[in-house]
């Protein structure tokens, strides 16, 4: 059977743009809300950037403050630096020689002994082999039996029982005597070795904690 339409068609038409603003208002409060959502979470954003900025302000403003603080410890640290400078200048060849001359009369041997000796520092020589400090010689006079016993005395000194000098040679042998036994009197030198030097340098630096 055909369907008969009874509704007339202004009617219908009426209807239909019922709906359509109705559809177009609910758009319109959807747009709204978002824009809603967005400018608070935007907001948000804004206000936490504000808050870092005074938190890293803060922070600038602390450091600042520390610094001014540690004027004085730096001032405190280059005069600590500057005294440290001027001591190793001047403790810079500093020579044991209580020690040196003490070890080397356990080694002298039994048949030559020490009439003399001198010691002298000079600035070290860049040039030196190693092992050579070029601290500076030391020379001694002495007395032996025999040529012999003038090498024994030389081989002590070069040997490492010895490690405070290096580079011993002997000059001037001339026979002698004392009394009725023949002798050979000897000169000597040779040169201070890094061995040598003394610790009092790292002794007088106090330790920073």
């Amino acid at each position: 059977m055909r369907s008969i339409n009874l509704v007339p068609q202004e009617g219908k038409r009426q209807g239909d743009s019922r709906q359509m603003l109705l559809m177009v208002v609910a758009a319109g409060l959807i747009y709204v809300l978002l824009l809603g959502v967005i400018t608070v979470w935007r907001q948000g954003a804004v206000d936490d950037a504000e808050a870092e900025v005074q938190e890293q302000v803060k922070i600038n403003e602390d450091l600042r403050l520390e610094i001014n603080s540690l004027a004085g410890a730096e001032d405190a640290s280059n005069q600590f630096a500057s005294s440290v400078a001027t001591l190793s200048l001047a403790m810079a060849n500093d020579v044991s020689w209580g020690r040196l001359v003490n070890d080397l009369g356990r080694l002298i041997p039994d048949r030559v002994w020490v009439t003399s000796y001198a010691g002298s520092v000079t600035r070290p020589d860049p040039n030196a082999p190693d092992g050579v400090v070029g601290l500076g010689e030391l020379a001694f006079s002495g007395v032996a039996f025999d040529n012999t016993d003038v090498a024994a005395w030389l081989r002590v000194l070069d040997s490492d029982r010895f490690p405070g000098v290096v580079g011993t040679w002997a000059t001037g042998l001339t026979q002698s005597a004392i009394g009725e036994a023949e002798t050979v009197n000897f000169g000597s030198t040779t040169r201070l070795a890094s061995d040598a030097l003394s610790s009092r340098l790292l002794e007088r630096i106090p330790e920073i904690p």
